[in-house]
């Protein structure tokens, strides 16, 4: 036995225990300029930046899948003004790009020697000034620690190229030193010939580069290099798994799942109902779990059953919440009850339900049955109605809050603006919210911005003007001040239909821009991976200050004059869901009526995390004709949501988002309308698949 387990420990060092990445200068995993066959974990995130003469780049990659690598440049020219605007504010000439890396094959997935493949493409979307496509191929080797990489190139990456990297520290005890590589590459980029290189940057003495990089405690990358035979280049990047942390602190702050007092005492004079009632709803609030109504009822043999109903505003991951209800039933449930139900409700909408037999309970309390088995045999069902009022006697009440205070940082970037590069608002955005009458959400939000570079922003786009109404690219005339806004101020009432069958309806301030009315419905089934629905909205535009609305907006004519044209907005669309859980993807797509009156279909690809990290891509098709650099524009951008509580020691179901869109344009504009149905029942439901 013992051998066996040595042999497979040494397997997994093998299978394990490969060279470190390491990132090139425009963050695609490879060497110092060149991409290798290798990617990073599911779920890792770098930022960076390449001192990298006479450019400087900074950079994001994501690893959305086990196979696909995703890379933004954004490219500074240095001591180039850019042509219109430079002297006028924006400074050096700049340039954005989009990278792709696809792994058809990662080597030790099946065939011992094979190395691994992949296809990638450098700046493939945009202007793409440094545009190429490479196949690679990449070996590693153990002993020594070796990786080499052999790849051909079109484009600006021209012709054969090669890569090695030598960790020769590999072993040794001190972190900094078993992560050193030694770089080595022949770098293909054809600078001289390349039409749109730096004229600095054309010189080449030697096309092979050398460098050394660091790994500083799995977080920091630092790189230095030759380049070019000519110069010296340096990167920092910053890397984290956010796709599968567990937090950067432990969750000690969170109550250990209940196991004692046991009482499974029967109702009757010993246990009164009242006093189980009592015991149950301490329990559950102990775990976080605020409890709303419990009624005791008869089944048609004459067995007591009881229905109750929790709300989860702390719990993210559906498996830890299932699981805290299961160790406290068990220990609690009387032996004179023949079943539960339990309601799980989340933003007023009661999701799903679960439903457990005692006898189910009294086998995984005397360790009869395992965790798992008691969770299949205690299976999601649809959320069942309240019983009926001739039918129940109430054992327990309580009225849902009234008033919970948030606050939470808020970081907006807008890239591109005549008068700078990159512009921002910082600042904290919170206020009350909960239910009025026990049954109606309300939301209150303000924001503050601390600091913001949006006042010398303007509205038009002078190289690309729109001609459609400006419906959502005055987005940044909201954001110029400095003073306290109310962003959000709505109220929202949400029904479960029964059998998978969903509404909601909202009226107020959804947001910066828009105020109004939105209903919507959706059919969304327990055991099902599908679901659709309808939704439509009728919204006013904001005045930029103050709470007032306005029924005019401004519309920018081909000669760039602009005139105030009527408007009342309004929007409807039908939306197709699918979720395929072995990939952890959600899919969606809206077809319907866009803010600007064009009509099209929009389409979104999501994919989620163990940790329950979203990152999100995004392309809609519309009837409107947007011309952005000579190209119809169709809006697109990607967006990710990271959880609050990896930075805490406790668990919390409040999100940190970011989105980007590739322009900030009116076509494919939307109002937001309140909490959608979808995510609230969808993250409610979500399973994750290690994978």
């Amino acid at each position: 036995m013992f051998r066996d387990l040595q042999e497979i420990k040494t397997i997994d060092t093998k299978i394990t225990q490969l060279p470190p990445i390491v990132y090139n200068t425009s963050l695609i995993v490879g060497c110092i300029n060149m991409p290798s066959a290798r990617v990073a974990d599911t779920g890792a995130t770098a930022i960076s930046f390449s001192y990298l003469p006479p450019y400087h780049v900074y950079s994001f990659n994501f690893q959305m899948f086990g196979h696909v690598e995703l890379v933004g440049n954004y490219r500074v020219y240095k001591g180039i003004l850019e042509q219109g605007f430079g002297k006028a504010g924006f400074g050096d000439d700049a340039d954005r790009g989009a990278n792709v890396k696809f792994v058809l094959y990662k080597e030790r997935e099946g065939l011992r020697y094979l190395p691994s493949f992949a296809i990638g493409f450098e700046d493939f979307y945009g202007s793409q000034r440094f545009k190429s496509f490479y196949v690679a191929a990449t070996k590693t080797f153990l002993n020594p620690s070796i990786e080499l990489t052999l790849g051909w190139g079109k484009g600006r990456l021209k012709g054969f190229y090669g890569t090695m990297s030598w960790t020769p520290f590999r072993h040794f005890d001190v972190s900094i030193f078993n992560e050193t590589s030694i770089l080595l590459e022949y770098d293909a980029y054809n600078y001289r010939s390349h039409q749109y290189e730096h004229p600095k940057g054309r010189d080449v003495s030697f096309p092979v580069n050398i460098g050394i990089s660091f790994n500083v405690f799995d977080l920091l990358q630092l790189k230095v290099s030759t380049l070019r035979g000519k110069e010296l280049a340096a990167q920092a990047s910053l890397t984290y798994n956010f796709g599968t942390s567990k937090g950067i602190f432990p969750k000690t702050q969170n109550p250990n799942f209940y196991t004692a007092p046991v009482n499974v005492e029967p109702l009757g004079y010993l246990r009164e109902e009242k006093d189980f009632a009592k015991e149950i709803a301490i329990a559950l609030c102990s775990q976080g779990l605020p409890l709303y109504k419990i009624y005791l009822q008869y089944n048609e043999k004459g067995e007591k059953t009881l229905w109750m109903k929790i709300a989860n505003s702390r719990y993210r991951l559906e498996h830890e919440l299932k699981e805290r209800i299961q160790f406290l039933l068990s220990s609690l449930m009387p032996n004179n009850i023949y079943s539960t139900v339990v309601v799980v409700e989340s933003d007023g909408i009661p999701t799903q339900a679960y439903f457990f037999l005692t006898s189910s309970l009294k086998k995984f309390l005397s360790q009869k049955i395992s965790e798992e088995e008691l969770s299949v045999l205690s299976p999601m069902v649809e959320a069942l109605d309240e019983p009926d009022v001739f039918d129940r006697t109430l054992l327990y009440r309580r009225r849902k809050d009234t008033w919970m205070l948030t606050l939470r940082p808020r970081l907006l970037t807008f890239f591109g603006s005549t008068t700078g590069k990159i512009k921002y608002s910082i600042g904290f955005v919170g206020g009350p919210e909960g239910y009025l009458f026990d049954s109606i959400y309300y939301k209150c939000q303000g924001a503050y911005n601390i600091s913001s570079s949006m006042s010398t922003v303007g509205d038009r786009d002078v190289y690309n003007t729109s001609q459609l109404p400006m419906v959502r690219s005055d987005s940044l005339k909201y954001l110029s001040s400095q003073t306290l806004q109310l962003e959000q101020l709505y109220l929202q009432k949400g029904y479960n239909l029964s059998k998978g069958w969903y509404a909601r309806w909202g009226l107020g301030y959804f947001e910066q821009a828009y105020g109004g009315v939105s209903l919507e419905m959706l059919y969304y089934p327990v055991s099902s991976n599908f679901a659709f629905g309808i939704e439509g909205a009728g919204v006013l535009k904001r005045n930029y200050r103050g709470l007032g609305f306005t029924t005019k907006v401004k519309k920018y004519n081909i000669d760039t004059t602009y005139q105030y044209v009527h408007f009342l907005g309004y929007q409807y669309f039908f939306d197709l869901y699918y979720q395929y859980a072995p990939w952890n993807v959600d899919c969606k797509v809206s077809l319907g009526s866009f803010l600007a009156r064009d009509k099209g279909v929009s389409f979104e690809l999501s994919r989620y995390y163990p940790s329950g990290m979203r990152f999100s891509i995004w392309y809609t098709i519309t009837t409107a004709k947007d011309m952005v650099n000579g190209k119809r524009y169709n809006d697109k951008g990607i967006a990710f949501y990271i959880p609050f509580d990896l930075f805490l020691k406790k668990s919390s179901r409040t999100m940190l988002g970011y989105a980007m869109s590739e322009w900030l344009r009116d076509v494919g504009a939307r109002s937001a309308t309140g909490k959608r149905l979808y995510p609230t029942i969808n993250i409610e439901r979500q399973r994750f698949q290690n994978r």
